[in-house]
Order: C-alpha cells, then sequence, then structure tokens
C-alpha cells in the first residue's frame, strides 16, 4: 500500500468540468504512488457518478455516502479508513473544484521528508474564476512563526492544498463538525495547540477555484457569527493578543453582511 493517501469529497452541486479538472489533475501528478479515496457526499450529479465510475485507475477508492453530510463529515468518514492502514503515513487534501498543478504532491513529500519537524505542509496558490480564468496569486507565510502569528487573524493554508502526517490526525483529531465551512480552520487551531508545526511551499502548485458561489457560501448573518464564536473560542485556547479579537469581529461582521460587500473587501484586502 502507498504512503500517501488523497482524501476528496463530491457533492450534489459539483460541476463535471470543474470535476474533471481536479480529477486528471491528481491521476496526473508526476509522483504517482498514492491511493485516491473519494467519497460522494450524497447523491451527486449522474454525469459525475458516470465519469469517475467510468475511470480505470487501480489508485481510486470510490465510496458512497447516501445522504449528504457536509464536507467535515465526509472527510471524516474517509480519515477514518485511512486511518485504519498504517501503511498511509501521509494524508494529501483535494477539492472537486480546484487543480493541483503536476509537481505538487511530488515537492510536497520530499518537503517533509526534508523537515521531519514539519507536521503539514501546504503551498502558494493562483486564484481562478469559473472558466479558469486567473485572478490573482495568493502568497502566504512559509515559516511556522510566521503561519502560527498569522493564524490568530486568518487562515494559514488553502485547505485543499495540504498534505500532513497520519500523526497530525493522531494528534489534532478529526476534522471538527460543529462549526459552519470553518472545519478547516478549527483544525489548524487544534494543531496549533498540539504543538505541531507547519509550513508553506513558496511556488504555486495549486490552482484555486472562486466561482460565482464563493462570497455568497461565506456570508450571511448565520456564518458570519459562527466565524466570530468559533474564532474567539479558538483564540481564546491559545492566548491569542487582543488585536486579533478586533481583527475577526470587524472580519465577523463583515461576512453578516451581502456577498458583494464581501467580494469587494477581499478585492481591496489585496491591493
Amino acid at each position: 500500500m502507498p504512503d500517501l493517501a488523497v482524501i476528496m469529497s463530491v457533492y450534489k452541486n459539483d460541476k463535471l468540468l470543474y470535476v474533471t479538472e481536479s480529477v486528471q489533475s491528481i491521476l496526473n501528478q508526476t509522483f504517482t504512488k498514492f491511493d485516491y479515496y473519494i467519497v460522494f457526499d450524497g447523491p451527486v450529479k449522474p454525469d459525475i457518478d458516470n465519469y469517475i465510475t467510468s475511470l480505470i485507475d487501480k489508485r481510486i477508492r470510490l465510496f458512497r455516502l447516501k445522504k449528504n453530510k457536509g464536507l467535515a463529515k465526509a472527510l471524516n468518514f474517509l480519515l477514518e479508513i485511512v486511518m485504519k492502514n498504517p501503511e498511509h503515513r501521509l494524508i494529501a487534501r483535494m477539492d472537486a473544484d480546484d487543480i493541483s498543478l503536476p509537481e505538487r504532491f511530488e515537492k510536497q513529500n520530499n518537503f517533509l521528508n526534508a523537515n521531519p519537524d514539519i507536521s503539514c505542509v501546504g503551498c502558494w496558490s493562483q486564484e481562478i474564476d469559473e472558466s479558469g480564468k486567473h485572478l490573482s496569486d495568493r502568497k502566504l507565510p512559509i515559516d511556522h512563526e510566521a503561519l502560527r502569528k498569522r493564524y490568530y487573524t486568518r487562515t494559514p493554508f488553502a485547505h485543499p492544498s495540504v498534505m500532513y502526517r497520519r500523526e497530525f490526525i493522531e494528534k489534532t483529531g478529526f476534522y471538527p463538525t460543529d462549526t459552519i465551512l470553518m472545519e478547516d480552520n478549527a483544525l489548524w487551531g487544534n494543531a496549533l495547540k498540539a504543538g505541531l508545526r507547519l509550513a508553506n511551499i513558496p511556488e504555486y502548485l495549486f490552482k484555486f477555484r472562486k466561482d460565482n458561489m464563493f462570497y455568497k457560501r461565506r456570508s450571511g448573518l448565520k456564518y458570519g457569527w459562527n466565524f466570530i464564536k468559533t474564532r474567539f473560542k479558538i483564540n481564546n485556547s491559545l492566548k491569542a493578543p487582543v488585536y486579533s479579537y478586533v481583527f475577526i469581529l470587524l472580519i465577523g461582521l463583515i461576512k453578516i453582511l451581502p456577498p458583494f460587500f464581501l467580494r469587494y473587501f477581499y478585492s481591496i484586502k489585496k491591493k
């Protein structure tokens, strides 16, 4: 059994073109020795079902959940399977609408082999729109201390770009399921509380898609309030500096507003 397990969830709103590009970007990696665990989080569109089930590749392991459980529970379902196989010492994330560049796995695997103190590694990403057009380049801090400080106010990773050691999950636990679209954010907090070290490779190895629904999914009263509540709780456990609470409160209030304001905020933040 290969050292690396790749985990990805597919659900009813995913599009065939995105799924095809995502899956092919994984199957075409220069690092080829992995098992590819895919779960259908509830029923998916027939064309996506037909596409994935028609793929002839021994690395693919396909599972189905009868009902949609949400990303956190779907990933935890796969992690339960992966963690039963001790041969899988590394786990890589992928989303069904993003694109991994060909050398992503190879470079992340090499990085973790060369840096045994690092438990989770991500990379820089290029943001693209629904048609694949380049929107912006997203550079994130690369060393642990800078990522720890960044985490007090913002996420340290593009979640689907990460690769982590199995010990990462053993020490943090699975993805928290009591948040709204913040399962990864909470996981990074658990990692820092466990004393685990993080890093990003300073190379663009990933394309992160922002479709027309990206900001809508991340706005509204329910999401904004959950963001504030979750991040206050995490930062309190990490004894974060006072300024981080002010920043989180402001971001949470912006997220409560209609999607247009959130889109505008992200656009000016990058300038």
